[in-house]
């Protein structure tokens, strides 16, 4: 569905998003199976996935990238975006070594074309670190829509909240990230998990780092 003009949410396992402007954004692919769902909501949309510019990975973790490797079958010549410090994992030069643990990381390598450091603008997103939830989580900025894609930097499932430790590499680190968005200004949020926040996000942000 539509939740901000040119911002789809496509509800799988894990929340994927397409942005529909100057140029076609993909962030984050879900699980494998969930792939064939993503593929639909881009043929319902007109969208064929090779005119994607880029996926976005915000994370190794499975329910994010395990789809990857089969839409990238479909998207030809679309690049592949991610951390300097995930981009290893992605692509199975290094097996993740944080939770849910080695067993969970089946997805098929995929090579990382585009590695993004902290900071740095690319097609239209500002990359913004969030460690904690694995070794190098990120966020993405959309200043345009005043828009921040949280990954899994926080979770809104219920309300606005940290990520279950249980997955998270270092807790510590985990708030540390949290508090670092709650420095910036967005008036509407996404998440891996959760509903959407159209309308004063960064505040719920700043309220939820006084609690950490």
């Amino acid at each position: 569905m539509e939740i901000l003009k040119g911002v789809h949410l496509i509800d799988v396992y894990a929340n994927s998003y397409v942005l529909i402007d100057d140029r076609l954004v993909l962030i984050d692919t879900s699980s494998e199976p969930d792939a064939k769902t993503i593929l639909r909501y881009l043929e319902k949309a007109k969208i064929r996935p090779r005119d994607l510019a880029t996926i976005f990975i915000t994370h190794v973790h499975p329910d994010h990238v395990s789809g990857l490797a089969r839409l990238k079958q479909d998207a030809t010549g679309t690049k592949v975006a991610a951390s300097r410090v995930e981009a290893d994992f992605i692509s199975k030069k290094r097996v993740y070594d944080g939770p849910p643990g080695a067993a969970h990381q089946r997805h098929p390598g995929t090579p990382v074309d585009v590695v993004l450091e902290d900071g740095q603008a690319y097609d239209g997103l500002k990359v913004i670190y969030t460690p904690g939830h694995t070794r190098g989580s990120i966020s993405l900025l959309d200043e345009s829509r005043s828009l921040l894609i949280a990954g899994d930097a926080a979770n809104n499932e219920k309300a606005l909240s940290t990520m279950d430790d249980v997955y998270n590499v270092d807790p510590r680190q985990h708030r540390e990230s949290i508090r670092k968005l709650a420095t910036l200004h967005f008036d509407n949020a996404v998440f891996g998990h959760g509903k959407p926040i159209t309308g004063g996000a960064s505040a719920q942000f700043v309220a939820l780092a006084k609690r950490l």
